[in-house]
């Protein structure tokens, strides 16, 4: 019986120490899974700058001198109105303005244009390990312009 009763008195430093270790669980479950969906969310924003920036370099290619195309009759890339054709076909993609500004020609050669386009994104669950709460990533991508037979 007094071990019973010695038992009985040593059960209370017990309690609440499964309820503590739940609570670590959920808190790591959380870390791991904010650390999945916003590793995905990653490699998707990349994928989305790396294929706006084709579609951005298609769309400058499109805009040739005519000029060279007349005298010449040599398809030359307008080389003075890339940036701006770049910065109007991401803001009509619906990017916000420091992303627009940051987006334009790296070069253009003859019929050649390489375009790099900035893509601002917000994590969903991880957001606080960032300084201003949003993440950049960068995609680059050339274009040639041809001319048909």
């Amino acid at each position: 019986m007094a071990a019973l009763l010695a038992r009985l008195r040593r059960a209370p430093a017990d309690r609440g120490s499964g309820a503590i270790a739940l609570i670590l669980a959920a808190m790591l479950f959380m870390i791991i899974a904010g650390f999945i969906i916003d590793t995905g969310r990653a490699i998707h924003q990349r994928e989305r700058a790396a294929d706006i920036a084709e579609q951005a370099a298609r769309y400058a290619a499109n805009h040739i001198s005519a000029a060279d195309l007349r005298n010449g009759g040599t398809v030359v890339i307008d080389a003075d109105g890339c940036a701006g054709n770049v910065r109007d076909f991401v803001r009509a993609d619906g990017f916000s303005g420091d992303d627009i500004n940051a987006s334009g020609c790296l070069s253009t050669s003859g019929n050649q244009v390489t375009v790099r386009i900035r893509l601002t994104y917000t994590p969903l669950l991880l957001s606080a390990l960032s300084r201003s709460g949003s993440l950049t990533v960068w995609g680059t991508a050339t274009a040639q312009a041809v001319q048909e037979q």
